[in-house]
C-alpha cells in the first residue's frame, strides 16, 4: 500500500461458497528494512451463516514474497497444491475439476472450506500477477508468467 492509498483502495477478489467466502486483497508486506513494503496479498477466510458472512471469524494469512508465486503457480496450473502455514493457522488451496479449492484451519472448531470457481480463480490469477509484477523490474508480462514457471518447477512442498 503506498502512503496515497487505503486498505479500501486496495485491490480484492471476493467469492462466495456455500459454508465460506474468501477474500484475496492486494496489500503489501512492510519491515524494518523496507518500510514501502513489497506487494503482496492477504487471504481472509470466513464462514458463513445463512447469507452472512462473519468476518468477525476470519482467518487471515498475508503471503509472504516467497510465498506469493506459489500461489500465482496454483492459480495459474503449474503446480497442484500449496499450504501456507502460520504456528495458529494455515490455508491449503488445491487444484480440483474446474474449480479450486480452499481450506483454512485456525484451532478446535474454526475450519471452512470454499470452492473457487473458473471465473474467480482467473479473477484472482490476475490479481496476483499484478501484486507481481510489481515485485520487480518486468514490463513485460510474458517474461514474469515465465519467471514463475521456472520458478514453480524448483517447489518441493
Amino acid at each position: 500500500m503506498t502512503p496515497d492509498n487505503t486498505p479500501a483502495d486496495q485491490p480484492k477478489v471476493r467469492c462466495y461458497g456455500y459454508q465460506a467466502a474468501l477474500t484475496v486483497e492486494g496489500t503489501r508486506l512492510t519491515s524494518q528494512h523496507n518500510p514501502h513494503g513489497i506487494a503482496t496479498v492477504n487471504l481472509d477466510v470466513a464462514p458463513k451463516q445463512g447469507n452472512q458472512v462473519d468476518w468477525s471469524r476470519k482467518i487471515t494469512l498475508q503471503l509472504s514474497d516467497t510465498e506469493l508465486p506459489v500461489l500465482a503457480a496454483v492459480c495459474l496450473g503449474y503446480l497442484p497444491s500449496a499450504q501456507f502455514k502460520r504456528p495458529t493457522k494455515g490455508i491449503y488451496i488445491e487444484r480440483q475439476d474446474n474449480k479450486l479449492f480452499v481450506s483454512a484451519s485456525q484451532g478446535a472448531g474454526n475450519q471452512f472450506a470454499l470452492p473457487i470457481p473458473i471465473g474467480q480463480t482467473f479473477q484472482i490469477s490476475c490479481l496476483l500477477l499484478a501484486q507481481l509484477k510489481q515485485q520487480v523490474a518486468l514490463e513485460d508480462s510474458d517474461l514474469l508468467i515465465v519467471a514463475l514457471r521456472g520458478a514453480a518447477a524448483l517447489y518441493q512442498p
